[in-house]
């Protein structure tokens, strides 16, 4: 799309099914295209349907949450900060894009979508492993199981809060905790807090 115009009502197309879809994921497309400021013809000249916008919603997701990978690193030298960071920014963004929690779940969910979730995985078990070389992982800690406890709290996160919104807890620091007891090594959370 060259067009900046074209590119700016895809992105209110798109920003506008993230605001309806985190709070009904079933809001018919009329609600998203209401809500972007789009007659319904206006969204489907750029998305042939629910199953297209929710594409580029993943993509945007995978993307931003590799960013979320590489501003880490790139703001600390110690690999369990650099964790805190991924987990903590993950929880930000996963306030927004909580609809995509129980995505596999729903019958009909394109499979493209799991493609998309492999990409973001290599990279997560690239990470996890160079931590795991490093020593800094508890030996019984496999990726598998580190990444299933990764989306497990970004999802108990979501859960508190749907349920419990008058708590007062800093989710983002409350999962961090639980994530980082069970992942790390004595030794390397020490290394970290120095």
């Amino acid at each position: 799309m060259k067009d900046p115009g074209l590119k700016e009502t895809r992105s209110k197309i798109l920003l506008a099914a993230v605001r309806i879809w985190r709070e009904d994921y079933s809001a018919p497309l009329k609600t998203v295209a209401k809500e972007a400021g789009v007659s319904r013809m206006t969204l489907h000249r750029y998305f042939c349907g629910r199953d297209s916008i929710l594409l580029a919603l993943v993509e945007q997701f995978v993307e931003r949450i590799s960013q979320n990978l590489v501003v880490a690193q790139q703001q600390y030298t110690h690999p369990v900060k650099q964790m805190e960071c991924l987990v903590k920014n993950t929880h930000h963004l996963m306030e927004d894009y909580n609809f995509l929690f129980d995505i596999f779940e729903q019958k009909g969910c394109p499979e493209s979508l799991a493609e998309l979730f492999a990409n973001w995985e290599a990279e997560f078990s690239a990470f996890f492993e160079s931590l795991q070389t490093q020593g800094l992982i508890k030996p019984t800690i496999a990726f598998g199981w580190a990444n299933a406890l990764f989306e497990g709290v970004m999802k108990a996160g979501f859960r508190m809060r749907q349920k419990h919104k008058d708590h007062h807890m800093d989710l983002a620091e409350e999962i961090w905790q639980v994530y980082r007891l069970a992942i790390f090594t004595p030794q390397a959370l020490a290394e970290a807090a120095d």
